[in-house]
C-alpha cells in the first residue's frame, strides 16, 4: 500500500481529514469521534439514525465505542510522517490524545491548538492568536519567564504580568498585547494608506517628470536640428558672398589688365617709332650743312610737339575698393537679416489689443494694434474684463507653451508700460496695475528711464530710452521674459534690458499701459 492509499484509509469519511480520537459504530465503520457526535446529534430530531458511511439503520442512538488500535495506527502514521518531512512544524496540540499538529497558539491560554481543537477554543472565548512556535524568545519574559501578554505605553516594550505587577514596569500604563496590537494595526494600515497615496501621487509625479524629460529632449534635438540647418544655411551664404566678391574683383582685376596691356602695346609702338625719329634728328645735329640743319628743325619741331602731348597713363582703370566693400556690407547685412529672421522663425506672433478690456480713455486703432492716452471718454460697453482705474488693455492671444517674439514701438515722450499679464489681473484697484501685483510682469518707461516692476516691487534700470523699438522675448517653459532694445535696425544690433524669471501657471496676455500722452504700436515682424 503507498503512502496515498494509507492516508486515504486514515481520513474520517465525514471531514476526509485524519481521524482525530476515532470511534466505531457496530457497522464497523470508523468516524471521529467529534464528526459522528455532530452527525448523530442532527439525525436526533427525525429519530432514525444511520451510519454516514453505509446508512445502516439503528433503532436506538449508538454508542460509538473509541477504537485504540485505530488511535495507534494514526499516531505512527503521523509520528512516522513528520521524520520523513522535517520541515512540517513539530509543535503538536496540547489537547490531542495522539499526535496532532498545532496550527495556532493562544497567547492568553499558552497553548497549542489544532484546527479542530482551535474551533472550539474560538467558540468560547475571544483570545490573541499566534503562530506555533518553539522559540518563545521573542513572546517570552527573559526576567520572570512569562508570556510577554501585555503592553507598556511609557517605555514602548511589551512586559508579562509579573514585569508591571512587581518589576521595573509596576504603575506604569499597560493594555493587553493583542488590544494594543488591533489600534497599531489600525495606525499601520492608516500609515500603509499614506504611504501608497504617496507613491501614488510620487509615481504620477515620475511620470510627469519623465514626460517632461523627453519633451525637453525632443525641444534639444528640434533646435539641434535648426541650429545646424541656421549655420549650414549661414556658411552657404557666406560662401556665395564671397564668391560674389572674389568675382568681383576678378572682373575688375581683369579689367584693368585688358586696358593696361593695350597701353603698355601702343606705347611700345611709340617707343620705337621714338627711337628712329631721335636716330634721325641725331643726324641733322652731326650734319654740317646749314640747309640740312634748317630743313630738320622743323621735323624736329614737329616731333616735339607731338610727344609732349596728354600722358595716357593718367587714365588708367584702378580697382574699386568701394564697390567691393559695398558688396561686403550688403551682404553681411542680408546675413544678420536672415539670422534675426531664423531666430525668431515661427515664434514671431502678431498680437491683436482685446477690446473688452480696454480702459474707456485708452485709444484703439482699428486694426487694434496700436493703443494710445487719449482724453477722451470712448464710453465702451461695460465688461468684467474692462480695466477700470488704470488706461491698460490686455491682448486676445494668449500663449502656454512655447518660445515667442514681439518687437513694439514706443512714443518718445508720456509713459508707457509693456509686459505680460495672467488673465486673472485684477480689474478694478490699485492692484489692477500692471506690475503692481504678481500677476504681472512690465518693462515701465517714466521720463527716460526704464524700470521693470514686479508684484509692486519696481527696479531702477541703468539704461535711457536710446531707441523706440522694444523687443520682447517669451520662453514660457524656462519662465523668462526678457526685453531688449533695437539700436541699429540695419544692422541688427539689439541692447539687453532686462529678464524676469518665473514659474508661470496661467496663460500669459500681453499688456499695456499709456499715460500722459504715450503710446504704444505692435508691429507685425
Amino acid at each position: 500500500m503507498t503512502a496515498t492509499d494509507l492516508r486515504e484509509e486514515l481520513s474520517c469519511s465525514i471531514c476526509l481529514e485524519r481521524y482525530m480520537d476515532p470511534v466505531s459504530l457496530q457497522c464497523g465503520h470508523n468516524f471521529c469521534q467529534h464528526c459522528i457526535k455532530s452527525a448523530l446529534d442532527a439525525q436526533e430530531q427525525s429519530g432514525i439514525y444511520t451510519c454516514p458511511e453505509c446508512r445502516a439503520e439503528y433503532p436506538d442512538r449508538p454508542q460509538p465505542e473509541k477504537n485504540r488500535k485505530l488511535c495507534n495506527i494514526v499516531e505512527c502514521y503521523l509520528m512516522a510522517h513528520l521524520e520523513e518531512d522535517p520541515e512540517e512544524t513539530k509543535i503538536l496540540c496540547t489537547y490531542c490524545d495522539f499526535v496532532e499538529p498545532a496550527v495556532k497558539m493562544c497567547l492568553q491560554c499558552e497553548t497549542y491548538f489544532c484546527s479542530r481543537h482551535l474551533n472550539h477554543h474560538n467558540n468560547s472565548v475571544n483570545h490573541f492568536l499566534l503562530d506555533p512556535t518553539t522559540s518563545l524568545e521573542n513572546i517570552q519574559c527573559p526576567t520572570h519567564n512569562k508570556m510577554l501578554k501585555y503592553y507598556c505605553f511609557q517605555d514602548e516594550s511589551c512586559v508579562c504580568v509579573s514585569c508591571f505587577a512587581t518589576g521595573d514596569h509596576r504603575g506604569h500604563v499597560v493594555q493587553p498585547i493583542y488590544e494594543v496590537s488591533e489600534v497599531k494595526t489600525k495606525e499601520i494600515r492608516h500609515v500603509l494608506e499614506t504611504l501608497t497615496s504617496g507613491k501614488s501621487e510620487m509615481e504620477k509625479g515620475l511620470q510627469t517628470t519623465r514626460y517632461h524629460l523627453e519633451k525637453v529632449q525632443k525641444n534639444a534635438d528640434s533646435i539641434t536640428q535648426r541650429v545646424n540647418g541656421f549655420f549650414e544655411d549661414i556658411q552657404e551664404q557666406l560662401n556665395s558672398l564671397k564668391k560674389r566678391i572674389l568675382g568681383e574683383l576678378n572682373r575688375q582685376t581683369e579689367e584693368a589688365r585688358s586696358q593696361v596691356s593695350d597701353l603698355i602695346k601702343q606705347m611700345e609702338v611709340k617707343s620705337d617709332k621714338m627711337t628712329r625719329r631721335i636716330n634721325h634728328i641725331q643726324d641733322i645735329c652731326n650734319n654740317q650743312d646749314p640747309f640740312y640743319i634748317l630743313q630738320g628743325h622743323k621735323l624736329a619741331r614737329d616731333v616735339f610737339e607731338t610727344v609732349s602731348g596728354a600722358d595716357k597713363t593718367s587714365h588708367l582703370i584702378d580697382l574699386n575698393e568701394g564697390l567691393v566693400s559695398n558688396i561686403l556690407h550688403t551682404g553681411l547685412v542680408d546675413i544678420l537679416t536672415s539670422v534675426k529672421k531664423y531666430v525668431y522663425v515661427g515664434n514671431v506672433s502678431t498680437l491683436l489689443m482685446d477690446a473688452s478690456t480696454a480702459h474707456n480713455k485708452m485709444e484703439l486703432s482699428a486694426d487694434l494694434k496700436t493703443v494710445a492716452d487719449s482724453d477722451t471718454n470712448h464710453g465702451r460697453p461695460g465688461s468684467p474684463l474692462r480695466f477700470v482705474v488704470y488706461n491698460q488693455v490686455l491682448s486676445v492671444n494668449a500663449y502656454t507653451e512655447g518660445q515667442h517674439y514681439w518687437e513694439v514701438e514706443t512714443s518718445k515722450t508720456g509713459i508707457w508700460d509693456i509686459g505680460l499679464a495672467y488673465p486673472s489681473i485684477e480689474r478694478d484697484g490699485k492692484p489692477s496695475g500692471i506690475g503692481d501685483n504678481d500677476k504681472s510682469w512690465c518693462l515701465r518707461k517714466y521720463t527716460k528711464k526704464y524700470m521693470a516692476a514686479h508684484n509692486s516691487k519696481a527696479q531702477s534700470l541703468l539704461h535711457e530710452q536710446c531707441s523706440q523699438v522694444i523687443g520682447m522675448y517669451l520662453d514660457y517653459e524656462a519662465g523668462r521674459l526678457s526685453f531688449y532694445e533695437l539700436l541699429h535696425p540695419s544692422r541688427c544690433l539689439y541692447r539687453h534690458i532686462y529678464t524676469f524669471t518665473a514659474t508661470f501657471t496661467e496663460p500669459m496676455h500681453a499688456a499695456v499701459y499709456v499715460d500722459d500722452g504715450g503710446w504704444v504700436t505692435f508691429k507685425h515682424k
